[in-house]
């Protein structure tokens, strides 16, 4: 199975591939047009600075303000008037935006200014943005100060982390758990396992796929939290017809979908990185951990822990290199301590958003969640401060990065035929002594 999923992850990924290359031969910045036109509005992102609207295949960025500031009042449903100018995405002049935009499916960027609100008629999409605007603002009521922290766990709303603190979780190597992924849904999905014990197990995963389901939608439903839901719903169904869970083949058959729906999802960083992520841990991580078990230098749990994050860094490593022009030399170290302290504080994070308006518990829950947020950071300033902690590149180059997978899969393939040989000269000398 593994390797019919290979391959065909390779044909789609080389067909991908060229596409983009021939795109980018092909470039030839076209110039703007003047627009004014009515959208009908499928997504709204507010910023600090600026308000992102999505309509069709259009984004539209309003850094301009007319007389009359609507972006409060404009919701998913919402028929609006822009005017401004209008450029396609495939001759952009910022390509990496540009390309990064094309990769959720849009082909053009309007800068612009909203005139008027024609009209609005509610769908499930203002439901989820109302859902997520409720939420945002009983953060904020609930954590004051620390709800730009708690927004991006819960629900993968970065929007209002400072530069601090971003560029804090970039230098450690700890960006991912901003970025919903299968870790959170792994945390909520044993969460509400450990809460529906006491059901039967059938409707006990059902009920947990339904939430999961819920929860990816309300998160925006970006790649990687597509890719995590979709992840956990094999894993179910894997259990449900008692098969073995492959997690490799899982990635391979998905990503190979996701490539070929829409090939530009490889200049989303957060796909490829959450897809070598998980490629990385089904190669290294029974080795890592074999390893750690035959030196029992550490406890079972610590172990299997310490595997599963330095697994996950080995493929990843060169596309931080790539994308970020940085590489975070204490990122394992900082995993190890980080990737735990936020296990702890997710369960007290959202039993503190539910239990809140419960005398003395709901504040017991927020200050503990307070302290374990101080924790980390006091940690990671720390561990950031020391020289070589961290290294910027002025940029990255595509060869670079190829020539690092070329020697991490060489030496792969050399340890695997190795331990195949091992094996083999282990079962022969078994034979021959019995």
């Amino acid at each position: 199975m593994r390797r019919y999923s290979f391959v065909i992850f390779i044909c789609i990924f080389i067909s991908a591939v060229f596409t983009l290359v021939y795109q980018e031969l092909s470039f030839t910045e076209l110039e703007s047009i003047e627009v004014y036109r009515e959208y009908k509005i499928d997504q709204v992102e507010k910023r600090p600075n600026y308000t992102m609207l999505y309509s069709g295949d259009s984004a539209i960025i309003q850094y301009e303000y007319s007389s009359l500031d609507y972006t409060d009042n404009i919701l998913p449903g919402s028929v609006i008037a822009v005017k401004g100018k209008a450029t396609a995405l495939k001759g952009h002049p910022q390509r990496g935006y540009a390309n990064y935009l094309r990769s959720r499916g849009y082909n053009y960027l309007i800068n612009g200014s909203i005139n008027d609100i024609v009209s609005h008629k509610s769908n499930f999409r203002t439901l989820i943005y109302e859902i997520r605007e409720y939420l945002g603002k009983y953060i904020d009521s609930v954590y004051r100060m620390d709800s730009p922290f708690v927004k991006a766990l819960v629900y993968g709303d970065r929007a209002e982390m400072n530069e601090n603190d971003t560029e804090l979780f970039s230098k450690t190597g700890i960006s991912h758990l901003l970025a919903i992924s299968g870790f959170h849904i792994g945390l909520l999905a044993s969460m509400a396992l450990i809460l529906l014990k006491k059901l039967p197990s059938n409707i006990r995963y059902f009920i947990v796929l339904g939430f999961i389901f819920i929860y990816v939608i309300i998160t925006g439903a970006r790649p990687s939290a597509i890719r995590a839901g979709i992840f956990y719903l094999m894993y179910i169904a894997s259990i449900f017809y008692c098969k073995r869970y492959d997690v490799i083949s899982s990635a391979f058959l998905l990503s190979s979908v996701l490539i070929a729906l829409n090939p530009y999802i490889l200049y989303d960083a957060g796909f490829t990185l959450s897809f070598m992520a998980v490629i990385s841990i089904g190669m290294f991580y029974q080795s890592i951990n074999a390893t750690f078990e035959k030196t029992k230098i550490l406890p079972k749990y610590i172990a299997n822990f310490t595997s599963m994050t330095i697994s996950a860094q080995v493929l990843t490593l060169p596309l931080t290199y790539f994308y970020f022009q940085r590489i975070s030399i204490i990122s394992i170290f900082s995993n190890l301590i980080s990737v735990p302290l936020v296990t702890l504080t997710y369960p007290f994070m959202l039993s503190s958003l539910v239990l809140y308006k419960i005398p003395f518990l709901g504040n017991l829950l927020v200050s503990m969640v307070k302290s374990l947020k101080f924790i980390l950071y006091y940690f990671n300033q720390k561990i950031s401060a020391f020289s070589l902690s961290y290294i910027d590149f002025e940029a990255s180059n595509i060869y670079t990065t190829i020539v690092a997978y070329v020697l991490i899969f060489t030496f792969y393939f050399i340890f695997a035929i190795y331990t195949l040989k091992e094996n083999k000269n282990e079962l022969q000398g078994f034979a021959e002594k019995y």
